[in-house]
């Protein structure tokens, strides 16, 4: 008989102590998945980043707007090769959050040029340029609200004061998975005409693509120079930067999904532990009688990692295939709240890291026991009565 088999056979001592050990283990593998999907969800702007695109604000403050004749002096700069403009304009279609979507007032002739991973069928892109308020939904939000080509719209603003109606002439789709599908953009000229003189030719940021990756500092300290002494100061950082500088607003809370997602492999250490240590107990006589027959320590301590990997892996795959669906799940519910999310929310290597962590929370957990087991002189093994 292998060490497979009689640590088959072990298991099957108490199958119903195995079994919701296992289910326990699985548990914390679907807890531990979703709170790092949490935290990913954190990180997908800033994961989706592209590393040849530049975020110009103001340097006072992300909310303070720029000038709209910065636009040509950052294009003619050296290692610029596209720019384009856009405005958080915080559209909703009636007074409830439920309808909260991120709407965007843009440049409609330059920004596909930046954002080359958005695309749409080219008829619909020259409906959108020829129609100044013309406006694009991104797919997700499109089969939310049933929304086609030719819909007309009216949004209320919670920056700008009444009512715009807007003209949906296009649908557009990612060209990678994870491309952010939830958004509206319409011609920036639709609002700028009707803004107060006072607000007017003014923008929220640029975003700028360059040429070469490695000169993104170089182009940036330029932009920053271009205007460091003007009314409107400019901060320019790589898009990833600009991505994680949100991520950081909220540190308190990811700090917290961290430390309670490792606080779930301690209570699978636990668990796993408990049920190991009460198997080595009851085997006490027959783990003597091994090693008065001629076993040595280590076939012991294989023994007992055996069974304790073999809890392992069962948790961590039973919590790896029940994990996606109910994220999944759980989504939609949040979504039917609070609009739509981002795709691919379950990541592969989160999967696998959870069921690795299983796997080596049960194998640690089989240490002590082992220990306690190799331990105990053979003679008194043999004189345990459990």
């Amino acid at each position: 008989m292998n060490y497979a088999r009689l640590a088959w056979r072990d298991l099957r001592r108490n199958p119903l102590r195995v079994g919701l050990t296992v289910l326990a283990g699985a548990v914390g593998v679907m807890a531990f998945v979703f709170l790092r999907t949490v935290v990913d969800l954190f990180y997908s702007g800033a994961a989706a980043a592209q590393v040849d695109r530049l975020v110009v604000r103001n340097k006072v403050a992300i909310t303070q707007p720029l000038p709209l004749s910065y636009f040509p002096r950052i294009a003619a700069l050296p290692g610029v090769t596209a720019i384009t403009h856009q405005s958080w304009f915080g559209g909703t279609i009636s007074e409830s959050q439920r309808d909260f979507f991120p709407s965007l007032a843009i440049d409609p002739t330059s920004f596909m040029k930046v954002y080359s991973e958005y695309t749409l069928p080219p008829e619909q892109l020259s409906a959108f340029q020829a129609d100044p308020c013309g406006a694009l939904v991104g797919r997700k939000l499109a089969e939310r609200y049933g929304w086609k080509e030719g819909r007309r719209l009216t949004l209320k603003s919670q920056i700008y004061p009444g009512e715009w109606t807007l003209n949906i002439r296009g649908v557009y789709d990612g060209t990678r998975p994870g491309t952010d599908t939830t958004a509206l953009v319409f011609g920036y000229r639709c609002l700028n005409e009707r803004l107060p003189e006072s607000w007017r030719d003014q923008v929220g940021l640029y975003s700028v693509r360059v040429d070469d990756p490695a000169r993104s500092a170089q182009v940036a300290a330029a932009i920053d120079g271009m205007f460091a002494n003007s009314p409107y100061a400019t901060l320019t950082e790589s898009e990833r930067a600009f991505q994680l500088g949100f991520v950081a607003m909220s540190s308190a809370i990811l700090t917290a999904v961290k430390l309670v997602s490792n606080v779930i492999l301690a209570i699978i250490l636990l668990v796993i532990g408990n049920t190991i240590a009460m198997g080595v107990r009851e085997r006490t006589r027959d783990i003597a009688t091994l090693r008065a027959m001629g076993f040595r320590p280590r076939h012991v301590v294989l023994f007992v990692l055996a069974e304790a990997g073999a809890i392992g892996v069962a948790a961590g795959v039973l919590g790896m295939l029940a994990a996606p669906p109910l994220l999944e799940g759980f989504m939609r519910a949040v979504e039917s709240q609070f609009g739509p999310m981002a795709e691919s929310v379950t990541r592969a290597r989160t999967l696998v890291l959870a069921g690795l962590a299983a796997l080596g929370m049960a194998l640690l957990a089989a240490v002590g026991p082992t220990v306690r087991a190799l331990r105990l002189p053979v003679a008194e093994g043999l004189r345990k009565v459990t």
